[in-house]
């Protein structure tokens, strides 16, 4: 790493300096970080924080604690304290970058802590604390997810203020964290807050292969587990409490694909084994989208629903199409369970989400997009993600710059997999089967009525696609002492595939 890549903040350094001498004419005779004090150190000396802290590789049992100050001949040092009250040091090295690890912590546990240079405080305060991972398959989390935000615009300060105010465990990124060859520009400014108390987990987008011009190492800046040097992507993967994490590269060549998704393989193939309860992949390109993308061909783009149907990942989280976007259950290339949106109770399928609207410029909806049938909602609006998961439920929101609900669902596995319930070709749900339903279903056909049930409509219980020949049976059946119905006719009652022909809502 360069100094040149440390020290792009050369602008804002009057500010920060301001900000730190202010803190040290404030400087607290205690500090308290969610309850946990630490003692008060006097201040004096010309070292500056640059950069950071930020937290990286967050985990059960330790933590890595990065900033970069003004060159000095004192070491950094982390001073920490949790919930026993028990206070500890861990000294790092000298110079301008500093990587201080602590380890032997207790796992769901509370931490504060402050940095110093030497016998200097740099930094410390309420916004300097984190909680490490509960065992992994247990306890609960919080995290915030935003993507294709590293602009350094007003949207992106705004939906950072929002993520800031949300107090979660982890910070979720889905790429393209810097567009404008400034790290600090694009993430430790506008991130400040939040990076010293929520742990960033990257994924790279197209745009974050620029670090390699700017003379920039991705794995100089963020360092994760499950990693290894050798590889020319940056793939990983982690478990936080309920959830297992995998997170994937932006990769161009037919090879390294190859590679990242043998390694993905593994990993996903050994979490299910080991029973965790949610299965989380998250990554740039989006796999289903009506974005300006809609039908941008990539292997991944085919092969990845694969490995989501055969381990079933619960949940794939996507970028690069600037704008929010949220798929009904897909398996098998085929909507699963979409009438139970928004709360669904065992779905058979994954639910793809694109989060790309983290501060750059929003892109709106791709007419014709062939992905159309699997997406629920679409916004072309900046925004931001919250996950709280238990080990029986995940609960997503999207939140704008403001901090409104743009969206919600929840993923729930307390239950068994409720059955739909409908009449065969009771096309209006109104329980009784007549002329009526041949008009809806001819409205549907014709004059783009919106249509509550097609597998209700489905008349001759032949498939999804709903063509003339469905009111004409009907007709036939009423009219003209035609065949009735299949099962389930007369009667209300259940069809185990009802909802992969694309019905959205029960009928009875």
């Amino acid at each position: 790493m360069t100094q040149s890549g440390y020290f792009s903040v050369s602008r804002h350094t009057s500010r920060l300096r301001g900000e730190f001498l202010s803190r040290r004419s404030l400087f607290f005779a205690l500090l308290l970080v969610g309850g946990l004090p630490l003692p008060a150190v006097e201040v004096a000396g010309a070292a500056e924080l640059l950069r950071g802290p930020y937290l990286q590789g967050l985990g059960e049992t330790s933590v890595e604690i990065l900033w970069v100050m003004t060159p000095s001949g004192d070491r950094g040092r982390v001073r920490y304290v949790g919930e026993d009250g028990r206070v500890v040091e861990q000294v790092g090295v000298r110079g301008a970058n500093q990587r201080v690890v602590l380890e032997g912590l207790r796992p769901a546990s509370r931490y504060g802590y402050s940095v110093f240079s030497g016998e200097e405080l740099l930094d410390a305060g309420e916004h300097l604390v984190f909680r490490t991972a509960p065992r992994a398959g247990e306890g609960r989390l919080r995290a915030v997810m935003v993507g294709d935000s590293g602009t350094g615009s007003e949207a992106q300060v705004g939906i950072g203020s929002v993520m800031e105010g949300l107090d979660a465990d982890l910070f979720l990124h889905t790429g393209d964290l810097i567009y404008h060859r400034s790290l600090d520009s694009g993430i430790f400014l506008p991130y400040r807050t939040l990076l010293s108390k929520s742990c960033l987990y990257p994924a790279r987008g197209n745009h974050d292969l620029d670090m390699e011009r700017m003379d920039v190492e991705w794995r100089d800046i963020f360092t994760v587990p499950n990693d290894e040097s050798e590889r020319a992507g940056v793939y990983y993967s982690y478990d936080w409490g309920p959830a297992h994490f995998l997170v994937l590269d932006y990769i161009f060549t037919e090879a390294q694909m190859e590679e990242q998704l043998a390694f993905a393989e593994r990993d996903l193939s050994t979490a299910r084994s080991r029973g965790v309860p949610w299965l989380i992949i998250y990554q740039h390109l989006p796999i289903y989208t009506v974005g300006v993308y809609a039908n941008f061909d990539h292997p991944i783009r085919e092969e990845l629903p694969e490995l989501c149907d055969r381990y079933e990942v619960d949940l794939v989280c996507s970028g690069h199409d600037h704008n929010y976007q949220r798929s009904y259950p897909v398996r098998g290339r085929v909507l699963r369970d979409g009438w139970q949106d928004p709360v669904f109770q065992s779905p058979r399928g994954t639910v793809y989400i694109v989060t790309g609207g983290g501060g750059g410029h929003l892109y709106g909806e791709l007419q014709g997009a062939r992905d159309r049938p699997y997406i629920r909602t679409f916004q072309s609006v900046n925004h931001c993600l919250v996950f709280d998961i238990s080990a029986t439920e995940l609960h997503g929101r999207a939140l704008d710059i403001e901090g409104r609900q743009l969206d919600e669902f929840r993923l729930n596995k307390s239950d068994p997999r409720p059955l739909l319930s409908f009449m065969r070709g009771d096309a209006n749900l109104d329980g009784v089967l007549d002329l009526a339903d041949v008009l809806t279903t001819l409205g549907f056909l014709f004059l783009g009525d919106e249509l509550p049930c097609p597998a209700a409509a489905d008349s001759t219980g032949e498939g999804a696609h709903l063509v003339i020949t469905r009111p004409i049976y009907t007709l036939r059946f009423l009219f003209m002492g035609g065949a009735p119905p299949p099962a389930p006719f007369p009667l209300c009652g259940s069809h185990e595939d009802a909802d992969d022909a694309f019905c959205y809502e029960p009928g009875c």
